[in-house]
């Protein structure tokens, strides 16, 4: 048997002729074909792959810190003594007002020897009234005590006489006694002639009206040609033309007050200072107000009737401060900004004191806290700011 594998070894096939190149090109051509399908196929499972796989969650991207605001200066809020002060108003007063009146009445005013405004002194002549009636009546009055004065001693001598009759037992018994009544009675008409002689004088005397001591005049309602009544006022006195402020201050800072305490008493642009007098035992039940009697000195040029406010500085007393550059004022309210690490946060505040250029905290900050002193009006809530220096 013929070997097959032998002659398909040795067997050579040769393509001849025309038909060779076209048959080559056509495989060439369907190769490409093959390739280009076959390439589009894996392109497209792989685009298919791609659009069913699960898209990976992005990485979160880290938020930047916003950069600080502003470089700022802190101080802390620190315990120091301030001086302390009481505030109150009132009216000017007179320290003593005298209403002078006249004491006797149906009088006539002569003369009135002084104006409103006039400094006057102990013992000086204010009104005088006619004294033309009260003298002649004066003058009845001493001729009567002359007269009785005259009807005792003939009584005296009648007593003498009888007296003298009756040891000897030339007069009776009852004579004696009769003049012994009769000196009796005039010693009696005497006493009352005196006292009514006295009564005149004395109302001679009130138709003078004296200063009863040195002062200034408030007030005068006499004139010259006016008939006066018992009792009616005349003049008012300033007494030693001393004034003072009666200043209402709130109860709960009374306890504070006490006398020969320094006081600035504020009249307009006026400064003046005083000393605290006395302090009033009782409290305006009303108002809730005690009265400060605050003195002030004459060269003061207040006049009673004024307004005026005063400052009692009662003396040193602890308070928490800041300083007075740290103070702000938001929706009308007194706050500070309070650091707390890199951050400002908005406090408001309660303030009292002030002085040296710090203000007291009486609420809504504690003793060592940290605000901002400069650059704190830029600043809002939650702010990021830096400190300077660090």
């Amino acid at each position: 048997m013929p070997d097959h594998n032998l002659m398909n070894r040795e067997t050579t096939i040769t393509v001849t002729g025309r038909g060779a190149p076209a048959r080559r090109g056509r495989l060439v051509f369907v190769a490409l074909a093959l390739l280009v399908l076959g390439g589009a196929v894996l392109m497209r499972g792989e685009i298919s792959a791609l659009l069913h796989r699960p898209m990976p969650a992005p990485a979160p991207v880290a938020a930047a810190e916003p950069p600080p605001a502003l470089t700022v200066a802190v101080a802390a809020a620190t315990p120091r003594p301030l001086a302390r002060s009481v505030v109150g108003d009132g009216s000017i007063v007179p320290w003593q007002e005298l209403v002078i009146g006249a004491e006797a009445g149906g009088l006539r005013v002569a003369e009135v020897a002084l104006e409103e405004g006039d400094v006057v002194r102990a013992g000086q002549v204010l009104v005088r009234m006619d004294e033309t009636l009260l003298r002649a009546i004066l003058g009845q009055a001493e001729a009567a005590v002359a007269e009785a004065q005259a009807a005792l001693r003939n009584a005296r001598q009648d007593l003498t006489r009888a007296a003298d009759l009756s040891r000897t037992g030339n007069a009776p018994r009852q004579t004696l006694e009769l003049r012994e009544a009769a000196a009796l009675q005039a010693e009696a008409r005497l006493a009352s002639a005196v006292a009514r002689r006295e009564e005149v004088a004395a109302r001679l005397a009130q138709a003078r009206i004296v200063a009863p001591a040195n002062g200034i005049v408030s007030r005068r309602t006499v004139l010259p040609g006016n008939v006066t009544s018992a009792g009616q006022e005349m003049i008012r006195l300033i007494r030693d033309s001393r004034i003072e402020l009666d200043a209402r201050v709130p109860e709960l800072e009374l306890a504070a007050v006490q006398p020969g305490q320094p006081v600035r008493v504020f009249h307009g642009d006026r400064v003046v200072t005083g000393t605290v007098r006395a302090v009033a035992p009782t409290v305006l039940a009303d108002a809730r107000l005690g009265v400060v009697h605050v003195a002030l000195p004459p060269e003061s040029g207040l006049r009673p009737g004024m307004f005026a406010r005063a400052e009692i500085q009662p003396g040193d007393a602890p308070g928490l401060t800041v300083p007075q550059s740290a103070l702000l004022f938001r929706e009308g309210r007194p706050a500070v900004l309070v650091l707390a690490e890199d951050r400002v946060a908005l406090r408001p505040i309660t303030t009292g004191r002030r002085g040296e250029g710090v203000v007291e905290v009486t609420s809504g900050l504690a003793e060592g806290e940290r605000v901002v002193v400069t650059g704190a009006g830029f600043l809002s809530d939650g702010d990021r700011v830096r400190v300077a220096g660090q």
